[in-house]
Parts: C-alpha cells; structure tokens; sequence
C-alpha cells in the first residue's frame, strides 16, 4: 500500500510510549497517517516520531495473548479516530494583492456578501473576492487605525478608529462621524487549558473551533477541546500572530493576521510538495509507483529519487541521471526501475542497489528516450524515443536483450510526443504532426489516424485510454479529443461547445480506470471532466489556487497509485490528490442592484410616485439604466449573470459578465426586471433580485383621447382617400380613353397596313409563278403556290392576334424572303437566328414588326447589287425585353434613295412610319444606321411575355 497507512513494524513498548504522550498532551497524532496530510503550501520536512522509533528497524515483542493484543489495538485506533483532521489550505492576500496594510485587525461580511477588513494604518478595505476598495481618512474615517468592524441590521457599516467611530450607510460612499461603537468579538477563554495567549475564536460545523492566538497560529480543535491540528507560517499560515477570525455566508474560515495580511482556509483534497518537503526540484518531469510503497520521481534534472512513508530519499547509489531530465521511469516485475532520460538513454536500478546503463554503445536506437512503458505479459519495456525509433528491452539474469524494431514507412521521419500501450497490443503514438499511430510489433502493422480521422493538424501532446476502448487525444492550440477504438474506422470528436473554458494548452491526461472520469492538466492547473453512462463528456470542473491546487502549470507527469490517490507533476511542485468529501458545493450567490440611473442620473424618490410599494415613472421618465452586483469570495472570476424584463422580455438573456444594463424608450406598461447569477457556467443561478415598476401612459395615449384622435383620423382619412381615388380615377380614366384612341387608331393602321401588301411584290409573284406553269414547271409551279399561300394564310391570321408566338413570325420572315428569292431578278441569301438558350414557342410579340424592315432591305437595299446580297436577321433576349436586329450588306441608304429617285415612282410605303409609332406606343426603342462597311442595321428592342 502507498502512503497513508501506520507502520506496520510497531513495538508494544513503542506503542505504550506514544498512548502515554497522547494522555498527557493530547495534542498530536504522530503516525505516518498525519505525515503525508500535507494540503498546505509550504513546511519544513519532517520525520514520524513516535517513541522515537528507529526507522527500518524491527523489534521482537513478548508473548501476549491475542486477547489483550486485540483490546491494545482496539484502543490504538480507536484514540487515533478522533484525531483526523479535515485537510485545509490557504489562500492569502496581503499589501501585492491590493490589500493597503499587512496588519490586518478585523473582519465582517456586509449583507451583500463583502468582506470588510480592518488594518492598523490602511484604513478600512472592502473586498469582493478579487479586489480591494479601500476607504481612509480621506473617506470619512476619523483615522487610518482600525480597532473593529461591524454590520447592523441596516447593513450599515460601522467602524472603530483610534479617535472615534465612523458609519458608512448602506449605498453610501463616504463614512460620516456616529458615536455609535462597532460591536467587537467577544474573546472567550481557553478551551484548552494548553492554549496560550488566544486572540479570537471560531465555532465551525460539526462540533469543531478554530483558536487563533497572539504567536503560535491557528489550532482546530474538535467538539471535546481535544486539538486536532496546529496551522503555523510553516503549513501556509501567512503570520503566527492572529487578531480576527470569520466564517462567511459560503462557509469558508477567513484569517485576519497581523503582518501577512488575510488569509482564506480551503478545505480540499489537494496535498502540495515542494523543496521544502524535500523534493529536490519542482519540476516534476517523471513519476512511478514502485512496488515496496516508493513513488519515484524525476524532478528538475536532479537525478533519481522517491517518496515514501518517512519523506523524500535519494538511493545511494552513483547517480547517471543526475545533471539530464528523467522523461519516463517504469518498474518491471522484478522490482527493477528503469529511468528515461533525455541525452543519457536508460538508467536500471536493481532492488539490490545495482546501476546498469543502456545506451546507444548497447545498440539502443538512441540516447534520447520519450517514453517507457511495461508490457507485463511478455517480461518485456518499449523504449519509444522522440523520432521514429522503437526498441523493446528484456532483462535476461544480470544483462539486457535490446531489440530494435524498424518502423513502417508511414512512421518514418515521425516526431514522437506520447505513447501509451494499445489494448490489441503494441503501441499508440502521437506525433508532432497531428498524428496517432497504432503500431503492432507482431503483425508489423501501422494504422495512422490523422485529418480524414477527425483530428486538426496541430501536435499530439497527450494520450488516455479509458477501459481500454475510449482514447482521449489533446492537440495543442485544438484542444481535447475522443473515439471508440472498437470502430473499425475511428472518428475524433471534440469537445462540446459546452466546455469551450477548458485551455487547449494540455500538458497531461489521467483516466480513472473504475471512474467515469478524466483529469486533465493545463497551464492554469488540473480540470476534472465527468462523463455520462455513455462515457461523453457531461461536466468539467476546474482545480485552481481557490481549490487548493498550487501548483499551477503541470507537466506531462501523472498516474493513480493504489489507493486511488491521483499524482500530479506541475512546474512547481508535486500534487497528490485525494477524492473529495461530500458537501463541498457552493451554491451561487445572490445578487442584488447596486444603483438605478434614470436618464444616466441616480434614481431620486422624486423621479417616481409609490403606488402600493411600486414606482410609477411618468411617461417621459422611460430610459433606466440598472447596475447590479454578486459577490461570490470564493470564485469571483467566475461570476455570470442574466437577466430579464418581464413586460418587455420573455427569456432569460444569454450568461454575461456584464454587470449593467440599459432599458431605453420603454413604452408604458408594468414591468418586473430580474437579475440573478451562477459560477458553475448556468448548471445553477443564485437567488435573483427584483424591480417592479410602472411607466405611466401619457395623456395622448389615454382612451378617450385616442378615441377622439382616433375618429377624426379616421374620418380624415377616409375623406382624404376618396378624393385622392377620386382624383385618380379621373386621371386614368382621361389617360385610358386616350390610350384606347391611339390604340385604336395603331391597330388600325397595322391591319391596314398587313392586308395591302405591295402590289409588286403580288404581282411579281404571282407573275413568276404563272412563268413555271407556262414552261411546264408543274412541280416547282405547286411548291411556289402552296409557299405564297402559305404567306397570305400566317398574314390574315396573324393580323387577328395582338401578340403571336416568335416561332409564328420567324416563319411568316422565312416564307416572305423565299418569295422575294423567287420573285426578284437578284439573287440574295438569309440568315434567321432565334434566342440561343429561350425556346421561341415561349416568346411572344406582337405581329409583323420586322417584315417592313426586311421589306426595305430586298427592295431597297440590295436591289442594287447583281449577286452577294445577304440578310441577317437575329432575335436577342435582354431580360424582360427582346432585341431584334435585321442586317443587310447593300447599297445603303444614301445610294438607295438616289436609287429611288432615279425609278418611275411606285408602291409609297407607309410601314416604316407607322412601325415607329407602334414601338414607341409599346415603349420600344428603334434605330437605324448604316454599316461601316456598307449597308444598313435596323436595331429594335421592344418587351415581349414570356412564360
């Protein structure tokens, strides 16, 4: 068994000697038991003494009969039983941490929850758990010397000075002259007859009391006055000399010393060992559980050593690891402990004393080992060193058989940063590259778990397994990482938004093997992270200064010894941690409002009238401002609020550490504003504070003067409005009838225009198809007639119809411009170009746009060119509106209309005229221009419906 336990190799005489110590003094339990309850910050080293008993040193005994041996022990344990002290710490405050004088003379905790301090020459401080306020001459106190300090009923607080009493009324700042007296602590007598010179008492649960005393520190006693523990400067205690003593609303013991300033008593589990226990470097770099009850540790590259029942020893033996860091320490079945070490490879001490060295000369890959770790089932210790180097080490009578294995090639060039046995056999890896390598020695298997596994690209800097299934990765700057190793493909999971608190600076990760549980150390001390039944993370609890775990940053050194006690490696010492005891929760605490500003201006009892106890603000008093406070001495820093207005709000806000809110313009109405507050992340808030009050509705805003507003708006408006639809209707109907006109008068001209068609163009068709009858072109004669009835047909039908599909105007172009092929004396080409991406049969637009434009074009513009003429028509959808454009490659226009002038006059056409008026009507646009290199461009864009 591992620490905490008697000594097993007693004497009776040994044993009467120390029951006849405890009669007499009844002051001290002198068993390894109280040896090892260290939980303070600092003591000297100390040795069990019992009857000043050897150590290691074995005494035979008389006979006794079994009787009177069970009676002897009986009696041993049961005077030891009473003895027990619960472990307390202690977090101190003095002048560095805002305190105004070291000599603290009294304490009082206000209604509120802040604690009131008294020194003698800084005056008085107020302080809620992470600052001072203090208050001195300048504040009202008659001086800065204070005799004590009190809390009426009122929560007023009161003062005594060396020249008077000052009183500082509840929501005051400045502390005005009374010749009221605070009321002092009364100092009873001793409770125990060996106590000397006490200063103050303290009554605290379960029966017991604190004593403080003028020079010799704190003593608890239990409820028959039998000391427990004295608590000195060297178990933490800031100074001997003790002037006041208090517990708070949360149950924790305050110390007011004189010359170190006030100290807070912290129950806890945490035991801390530094140099003054005899560590002999508190940078703990290695730990191990020996089998004879020794934990070794390697601490500060000052070489070997080990913690037993009677304190810190180093062997004596030649120490090779002295002036190196020990990374890893392992113990093998023989007892054989095997020592890691950065620059020197491994160190063997044997358990009869022997040093063995393996190095590289002994074939080991290298000298500088990451990481040892047993496999009791093969006899065998896997040396992992920081690069891709594995060997395995087994200890044959007095010499070593080192194998040195080949890594895969997916390992190569590898940074090693932890490893951990896998429960399927060989090893787990984490690399620098944000890695995890699974490799198996006796399948030569490597499985690498990386990005496509869930994990972030950032280092590896630490490995748990919990029941050999769960593996627990932290990934600096990332944070903490989870899977089931039972999967065949394993996914990584980070934590919860929940657990966003917990640093991503994890130096160490320890799995309790029969707890769901995982301690985890950062930069900031160690976080216990519960799990549910289903083994995800549930709760996280954090071990800081305030929680008795001093030792702040921790190191990759960690592990659970047999007694289940947890073993942390921090940068300033060694840690051992015992479970905690129940009934430690603190519940969170009140809050209460500090001020309400009404405009940015302190409430006065003017700004509002009371109504049955409630404040009624007038209408134009809307715009509150509320300041609230929760003083929690214990974690301040972890206070958070919410809030709610109930009127104006339904929901509780968001946590915040926002200490103030503004209400600004609230329309009238009651309102109920709430305020309360948590510091365990909202799992539990505090009692809330309230604030009823009413805005008052204006005079505007009354029932019969809305009513009145309300019917001559109504009647205004609806007077207004119909002559405004009035006026409108008169206007549209104006513009309608006008609109009606010239459409009228458009659609008119579009049929008259579509059933005269150019009698030359009629009768050069109909002339040229009589010239194929003639000449017995019968086949060509009934292809001509059907096209040009064809033509007719689309045109009558077309002149029906406002608007027709784009695939019917195409058509009626396509049939039009073969029969001018046909019938004019010059040959000439086409082009057609529909939408690229619309389909044609889903545009439509209104009839017979473009036939006068190409119209134009064959008669006009390439009339005068013998062969090469070509028309180019494109239709281009612009959003809702559609781009036409008809192209020829004639005369132009110039030379077109000398042309025209030169010819017997004929057909006048009126298309072009009235096609203008009709896109302009349909708010198209239309232009005309001449090609650079000869000929004329018709550009027309009119909307269209699609559908």
């Amino acid at each position: 068994m591992l620490f905490g336990l008697f000594r097993a190799k007693i004497t009776m005489a040994a044993l009467g000697s120390c029951m006849e110590r405890w009669t007499a003094t009844q002051l001290r339990l002198t068993t390894e038991l109280l040896c090892v309850k260290k939980i303070v910050q600092r003591r000297p080293p100390t040795t069990p003494q019992c009857g000043s008993l050897p150590d290691h040193k074995t005494i035979r005994l008389p006979y006794l009969s079994p009787v009177l041996r069970l009676l002897i022990y009986t009696l041993f344990f049961s005077l030891t039983l009473p003895l027990t002290a619960q472990p307390f710490g202690f977090l101190n405050w003095s002048v560095a941490e805002g305190l105004p004088q070291s000599q603290a003379s009294a304490l009082a905790e206000d209604t509120h929850g802040y604690l009131w301090v008294g020194t003698r020459g800084g005056g008085v401080a107020r302080f809620d758990g992470a600052t001072f306020r203090v208050y001195t001459i300048a504040d009202g106190l008659g001086d800065n010397f204070v005799n004590g300090v009190s809390i009426d009923e009122e929560g007023n607080v009161l003062v005594a000075t060396n020249t008077g009493n000052a009183l500082l009324k509840s929501g005051a700042e400045v502390f005005v002259a009374t010749n009221r007296r605070p009321e002092l602590p009364i100092v009873v007598d001793p409770p125990n007859d060996t106590l000397k010179s006490v200063t103050a008492y303290l009554s605290i649960p379960g029966g017991r009391s604190l004593v403080g005393t003028r020079n010799n520190g704190l003593y608890l006693l239990d409820s028959k006055a039998t000391i427990l523990k004295q608590y000195t400067e060297a178990d933490g205690l800031p100074q001997n000399a003790i002037r006041a003593l208090l517990t708070d609303r949360q149950g924790r013991h305050w110390i007011a010393t004189s010359g170190g300033g006030i100290s807070r008593m912290i129950p806890t589990g945490m035991s801390h060992y530094d140099l003054n226990d005899g560590l002999l470097g508190e940078r703990i770099y290695a730990l191990c559980e020996g089998k004879n009850g020794r934990l070794w540790v390697g601490a500060s590259r000052q070489g070997m050593q080990y913690y037993d029942s009677t304190g810190f020893h180093r062997p004596t033996v030649k120490d090779p690891t002295k002036g190196v860091k020990i990374t890893s320490i392992v113990q093998d079945e023989a007892g054989d402990t095997y020592f890691a070490t950065d620059g020197r490879g491994i160190v063997v001490l044997s358990d009869s004393g022997r040093v063995d060295r393996i190095t590289r000369q002994e074939d080991l890959p290298e000298d500088w080992i990451m990481r040892l770790l047993p496999e009791k089932e093969a006899g065998k210790i896997w040396a992992v060193s920081y690069r891709d180097a594995v060997a395995s080490i087994e200890r044959i009578d007095s010499t070593f058989q080192l194998t040195t294995f080949t890594l895969p090639d997916g390992a190569a060039e590898s940074k090693f940063s932890d490893a951990i046995p896998h429960p399927a056999g060989g090893l787990l890896m984490g690399t620098q590259e944000g890695k995890v390598l699974h490799w198996n020695p006796t399948s030569e298997k490597l499985v690498t778990y990386g990005a496509a596994n869930g994990l972030p690209a950032g280092p590896v800097k630490a490995l748990a397994l919990r029941r050999n299934t769960q593996l627990w990765v932290a990934v600096a700057g990332y944070g903490l990482y989870f899977t089931d190793l039972r999967q065949v493909n394993p996914t990584f999971f980070p934590l919860p938004p929940l657990f966003r608190d917990l640093s991503t600076n994890i130096f160490q990760l320890t799995a309790a093997p029969d707890r769901p549980e995982l301690w985890i150390g950062t930069e900031r001390g160690v976080s216990r992270l519960y799990l549910n039944k289903d083994g995800l993370p549930d709760y996280l609890r954090h071990y800081g200064r305030s929680e008795g775990f001093l030792g702040g940053e921790t190191t990759a050194a960690s592990l659970i010894d047999a007694q289940e006690n947890i073993w942390f490696g921090t940068m300033n010492g060694l840690v051992r941690y015992e479970d905690d005891t129940p009934g430690d929760y603190l519940e969170p605490p009140p809050t209460f409002l500090e001020s309400i500003n009404l405009f940015y201006k302190p409430l006065d009892t003017a700004d509002y009238r009371l109504e049955n106890g409630v404040p009624h603000f007038s209408a134009s008093n809307n715009h509150l401002n509320f300041r609230f406070r929760a003083i929690d001495l214990t974690y301040p820093e972890r206070i958070r609020y919410r809030w709610r207005l109930g009127g104006g709000e339904g929901d509780w806000s968001p946590p915040s550490d926002e200490s103030s809110v503004r209400y600004a313009g609230l329309p009238s109405g009651r309102y109920d504003f709430a305020v309360a507050a948590t510091t365990d992340g909202g799992k539990t808030w505090g009692e809330p504070v309230e604030y009823t009050f009413v805005i008052e509705s204006p005079l505007w805003r009354s029932t019969w003067f809305l009513g009145l507003v309300s019917l001559l708006g109504a009647i205004f408006l609806i007077g207004g409005f119909y002559a405004f639809y009035r006026r409108v209707q008169t206007r549209e109907a104006a513009k309608r009838k006008q609109l009606e006109a010239r459409n009228e008068v458009l659609e008119l001209e579009r049929k008259a225009l579509q059933l005269q068609m150019n009698p030359h163009f009629i009768f050069n068709a109909l002339n040229g198809i009589r010239g194929l009858v003639d000449g017995h072109h019968d086949a060509e004669a009934r292809d001509q007639i059907s096209r040009f009835a064809g033509l007719m047909r689309g045109i009558l039908n077309n002149s029906r119809q406002a608007s027709i599909p784009l695939t019917d105007e195409i058509k009626t172009l396509e049939d039009y411009l073969r029969m001018e092929q046909f019938c004019q004396p010059f040959s000439f080409t086409f082009t057609i170009h529909p939408p690229g991406e619309e389909d044609p049969e889903e545009i439509s637009l209104p009839p017979m746009l473009l036939q006068p434009f190409v119209e134009n074009a064959v008669l006009h513009g390439l009339s005068g060119k013998e062969t090469g003429g070509h028309i180019d028509v494109r239709f281009i959808m612009r959003g809702r509106r559609m781009q036409c454009l008809v192209e020829d490659n004639g005369i132009g226009r110039q030379a077109a209309a000398a042309l025209r002038k030169s010819r017997a006059p004929g057909h006048k056409s009126v298309a072009l005229e009235v096609t203008r008026a009709r896109v302009e009507a349909m708010k198209g646009k239309l232009s005309i221009s001449d090609r650079p290199e000869g000929g004329t461009v018709v550009d027309l864009t009119i909307p269209v419906e699609t559908w």
